[in-house]
């Protein structure tokens, strides 16, 4: 049967397996007594020494023995075995110190044990030092003797956390020997030690693999180790899953397989039901673990967070206890960080010890104790975040609030992705009054929030869900609160609306408080529908709810209190849509509330604003209300907004607002807002009333006011309308610049309508409309639906002022456009002041358009001023009728104004308009003749050029007739000196001696291309002589194109021929020229040039 790789003996074979568990011990007769290393080695060994002393047996059979108690966790029998052996005589020097090696190894052992530690570390270390000076002084050691100390040493350096030292070590044994597993292990566990470099300690542990796959401890557990700090969980397991498979006994590989479980469990889970399921079967496998391994840490401290859960404290503690013996031999649990002589993982496995004591301590209340233990802890491991986490929540609590952020910023120093760390560093800050703490809570909430999301890890598709951690509530909250004071409603609002979401994803309920937040902001932005359903649901929640303090005792007024608040929003909100609703709901609270004044006061307001005839009443019932209240600064303050705008009509005295104002600061409270600013507007109104030139007075009030608000702004620094009061002191005393800036600090710090409003107001003073248009415009879109009528008058006069500024008629008609659109959505009784706005900038457009020059005019401009005009004339008429309760101005002036557009202005548009009609049929008329004038020269042009082209036509026309008979004539005159041509018998000798007589004649003239004529002697008279060759030049010569070759060819010869009437002319050069080229090439020449 083939062997499994599951099984060891896959690796080292079934005899080799069988060995390892038997001793084999030879006797002297030559027979062998076989011992199971398992099950028969008896709890004394006393026997089996001697039976080995009498057998003399050798060296590798006592240290068989020893290895098998010591595999069974008998170390003190393995002792005996071999101090036995040192004291025999037949071993020899590099036996003894083979024993003196392994009870260096055996003290090693104790140690890792917990066994006496500081003990059997200096026993360790003597023996050490003792063997190192022998193995020095001694040539003959066998070079595993060496080895084997080398290591020990090596180990030993690791317990002392020298980790350098050790792995100067490991590498010398190393280079002598490549593939010694134990020192490739070791190397690995000192660089893990020093540097946490998982990547390479991976390649080490799978080198070792490698060499050799049995090896123990197994590698497989130090590969799955670097595999699930390299955040490959499943390699991981694999690696663990593979070593159990290998080994079932391994508990290593349990525990880890068993953490990994946890891991699982508390980051996977789906539902609260897997993950009870999951937990109870993690819990019960770490129990059945612990009966195989009592003294392990890894399985205590796993145990001691399962207790910490049941609030068994005194269990975590003797947990504790039994860790600190096992690892330092004593039960001192207080000072932990005392034991110098102990490895870096023991000194992990302490930390951890120290800060399970240290949450007992901190859920018992006893925060400066639980404080120590975390320091503890951090000083035994400084990556230990759960106690720096710890050490800053009890420096919280004990009020350290500085401390504690220090606390939290180190952390976020080194692992910035620490969601408990950013949640509680921002929570922190946002309890500071300083405002840049306040700005690095919003970013260090709002990426802890991020990292909520994912963990800070890029995932899609099922990892994303893994990947998600539940945000807290009160992060949302907080961060509500935070932009809230900064101003931002818009992302006040978002936030609280997440937390909405946050509890409805996990179906959880929502508090009413958020619906209450929710409700007052969409109220503040005008969202009263939505306000109206936020508030409507708070109510519903308080239907049977009960409320319970931090003590558990039940508050049994607080759903009382708080359904008369949320009731009394919901009637502040129903005031702008439905004032009846409204006027119930506050008498329904004053039913169950009769002395709630705030319902009482809304219920005054409503009737003020609405009937006039019950101002007197109002006036009567607000006055016995502060009587009986004196001293309540809400009713002081409605009584003083009452005098301030109805107290003329109510024959109230003059200075009853200042005096009520004056006696709320004096007698009851200096420092009430509302009356200070009340105050100091007042001696604004003062300032600005000042008749004549006494400055000085003027300047009392003035600085009187500015007093006042800015003991408002020292008060509450938020106070938009102490700041906007104190800007408007600075404008009003020419000032504006200055004005302007704290209007703009006040917008960038303050998210509120009325500082963009004022802003306009400034900029308009300051002439710089366009930027004024900006801010109203702002305002208009960012805190109403766009029908605003107060607002809309704002822009019509800012485009009013910029169209006379620049003289710019279409700023004007903007202007209008505001204007009409202002009287359009108005839902005032009155439109007076409107209708007056209208008809005024349609008197300054008509004036506008009649002082245009006229070449700028336009009919139809004309025109909509006339008809604007009329409109204008039909208001003034209407508002200075009997008919109008309220007109803007007194009504002689309206029909002067009228009277004046109709009789004057009206007549000058007119005219306008004719002057313009006339204007225009004038340039049209010049226009039409420029037109014909220009179209006469342009056919002018147009005709010119058609006779130049003709004329060319013509000429061209000529020139080809003339070259047509030049042609003609040169074939003739070819065709005649063809038809006399000669040819002799004795050419060749005509030909020899031209040749002669040209070559006789070569030194007198020069030839220049067959440039000239030539002539031959004969028997007969003298004949022109033309070759064949001839025929073919002219043939060519006839067959080019009409260029300029053959035409000046053509003329030169017709030029001759006229010119040879007396005497014969010899022939043209260019039918010689061929011809010579070809007797020329009788004799060769093309070949020489060839």
């Amino acid at each position: 049967m083939e062997e499994s790789a599951a099984d060891i003996t896959y690796y080292i074979g079934s005899e080799a397996a069988e060995s390892s568990n038997t001793l084999d011990v030879p006797l002297v007769d030559g027979q062998v007594v076989s011992i199971d290393l398992k099950t028969e080695l008896s709890d004394d060994p006393s026997d089996l020494i001697q039976f080995l002393i009498d057998q003399k047996s050798q060296k590798q059979y006592w240290i068989i023995a020893a290895s098998g108690y010591a595999k069974l966790g008998k170390v003190e029998e393995s002792m005996k075995f071999i101090k036995a052996a040192l004291g025999l005589d037949y071993f020899s020097d590099n036996d003894i110190k083979t024993f003196e090696s392994f009870v260096i190894w055996l003290h090693l052992q104790n140690v890792f044990k917990g066994i006496d530690k500081e003990e059997n570390l200096n026993l360790a270390k003597q023996e050490i030092s003792k063997l190192n000076f022998k193995i020095q002084h001694d040539s003959e050691t066998s070079t595993s003797n060496s080895t084997s100390n080398l290591l020990s040493q090596a180990i030993l350096n690791l317990y002392e956390s020298k980790d350098d030292d050790a792995t100067e070590i490991f590498d010398r044994i190393l280079r002598i020997d490549p593939n010694n597993c134990f020192a490739i292990l070791g190397k690995a566990q000192s660089l893990l030690n020093k540097s946490k470099n998982y990547s390479v300690a991976l390649k080490l542990y799978q080198q070792v693999l490698i060499l050799n796959p049995v090896m123990k401890p197994d590698p497989r557990l130090g590969i799955g180790l670097c595999f699930w700090f390299l955040k490959d969980d499943k390699m991981a397991i694999q690696a663990w899953e593979r070593s159990l498979e290998l080994d079932p006994t391994n508990i290593k590989s349990r525990i880890f397989l068993n953490l990994a479980k946890f891991h699982n469990t508390f980051t996977n889970s789906l539902s609260d039901e897997e993950f009870l399921e999951n937990y109870k079967n993690c819990i019960e496998e770490l129990s059945k673990i612990q009966k195989s391994t009592i003294n392990d840490s890894t399985v205590l401290l796993t145990l001691a967070s399962f207790y910490f859960a049941k609030d068994d404290y005194e269990v975590v503690k003797k947990i504790i206890g039994k860790v600190v013996n096992s690892v330092t031999g004593s039960d001192n649990l207080i000072k932990f960080n005392s034991f110098s002589r102990i490895s870096k993982y023991q000194s992990s496995v302490l930390s951890q010890c120290a800060a399970w004591l240290a949450r007992i301590e901190f859920n018992n209340k006893d925060f400066t104790q639980s404080s120590k233990y975390f320091q503890e802890a951090i000083k035994l491991d400084e990556s230990n975040i759960v106690a720096k986490l710890g050490l800053g929540q009890s420096q919280y609590n004990r009020g350290s609030i500085e401390e504690a952020s220090l606390t939290f910023e180190s952390i976020l120093r080194s692992n910035v992705k620490c969601l408990e760390a950013n949640y509680s560093l921002g929570v922190l800050y946002s309890k500071q009054n300083s405002i840049k703490k306040k700005e690095a809570a919003i970013q260090v909430l709002e990426r802890y929030i991020r990292l909520a999301n994912n963990r800070g890890v890029s995932s899609t598709g099922d990892d994303f869900v893994f990947n998600k951690e539940p945000v807290a509530l009160n992060a949302y909250l907080i961060l509500s609160q935070l932009y809230e004071q900064k101003g931002d409603m818009n992302q006040a609002l978002a936030n609280l609306n997440k937390a909405v979401e946050l509890r409805q994803n996990v179906d959880k309920d929502v508090p009413l408080e958020i619906y209450n937040n929710i409700g007052v902001f969409q109220f503040m932005k005008q969202n009263y529908d939505n306000a109206i359903e936020n508030f409507q649901s708070a109510v519903g929640k308080l239907e049977g709810a009960e409320f319970h303090g931090i003590d558990g005792d039940l508050l049994i007024d607080l759903p009382q209190d708080l359904k008369t608040t949320i009731t009394f929003n919901l009637g502040r909100t129903k005031e702008i849509s439905n004032q009846k609703e409204a006027l119930q709901t506050y008498e329904a609270l004053i039913a169950e509330c009769p002395n709630y004044f705030s319902a009482k006061l809304r219920i005054l307001f409503l009737n003020c604003i609405s009937d006039e005839d019950k101002r007197q009443d109002i006036k009567n019932e607000i006055e016995e209300l502060l009587a009986l209240n004196a001293s309540d600064l809400e009713i002081r303050s409605f009584y003083g907004w009452f005098i301030k705008n109805f107290g003329k009509k109510l024959n109230t005295p003059a200075d009853a607002d200042t005096k009520l104002q004056k006696e709320t600061l004096v007698d009851y409270d200096s420092h009430d807002c509302y009356a200070l600013i009340s105050l100091a507007n007042i001696y604004c109104i003062m300032g600005r009333d000042v008749k004549g030139a006494d400055a000085k007075k003027t300047q009392r009030y003035y600085l009187r006011a500015v007093e006042l608000f800015s003991k408002v702004l020292s008060l509450d620094p938020k106070n938009v309308y102490a700041a906007q009061g104190l800007a408007i002191v600075y404008i009003e005393n020419k000032q504006a610049n200055k004005g302007l800036d704290i209007l703009r600090k006040i917008r960038d710090s303050l998210n509120d309508i009325s500082v963009f409003l004022n802003l306009g107001h400034v900029l308009c003073d300051l002439k710089n409309y366009g930027k004024a248009i900006e801010n109203y415009e702002l305002a208009l879109a960012r805190y109403t639906d766009g029908n605003d009528s107060k607002i809309l008058t704002f822009l019509g006069r800012a485009w009013y002022l910029r169209g006379n500024a620049e003289s710019n008629l279409l700023y004007l008609k903007k202007a209008l456009e505001y204007a009409e659109k202002a009287l359009e959505v108005s839902k005032t009784a009155s439109k007076s002041a409107l209708l007056f706005n209208l008809s005024f900038i349609q008197f300054q457009i008509a004036e506008f358009v009649t002082k245009q020059p006229i070449n700028q005019r336009s009919i139809d401009d004309i025109k909509d001023a006339i008809d604007g005009l009329n409109k204008a004339i039909e208001i003034l008429t209407q508002l200075s009728s009997e008919d109008e309760k309220h007109p803007p101005y007194p009504r002689e002036e309206l029909r002067g104004r009228a009277n004046l557009g109709s009789s004057t202005l009206l007549n000058r548009l007119s005219t306008t308009l004719a002057d313009t009609e006339r204007n225009i049929a004038e340039v049209e008329e010049k226009i039409e003749k420029a037109k014909q004038l220009r179209y006469e020269d342009a056919q002018a042009k147009l005709k010119e050029e058609e006779e130049r082209l003709q004329a060319i036509k013509e000429k061209e026309s000529e020139m080809s007739k003339q070259r047509l008979i030049l042609q003609e004539q040169a074939q003739q005159w070819a065709e005649e000196n063809r038809s006399n041509v000669v040819v002799s018998d004795d050419n060749n000798d005509d030909d020899d001696g031209l040749f002669n007589e040209e070559s006789s004649t070569k030194d007198k003239k020069t030839r220049k291309g067959g440039s000239k004529g030539k002539r031959t002697k004969g028997k007969g008279k003298k004949r022109n002589i033309i070759d064949d060759s001839e025929e073919e030049d002219n043939k060519n010569i006839t067959d080019e194109s009409d260029g300029e070759r053959k035409t000046n060819g053509g003329k030169r010869k017709a030029d001759r021929q006229i010119g040879g009437k007396k005497k014969k002319a010899p022939l043209s050069n260019e039918f010689i020229n061929d011809s010579d080229d070809d007797d020329d090439d009788l004799f060769g020449d093309n070949e020489e040039e060839a």
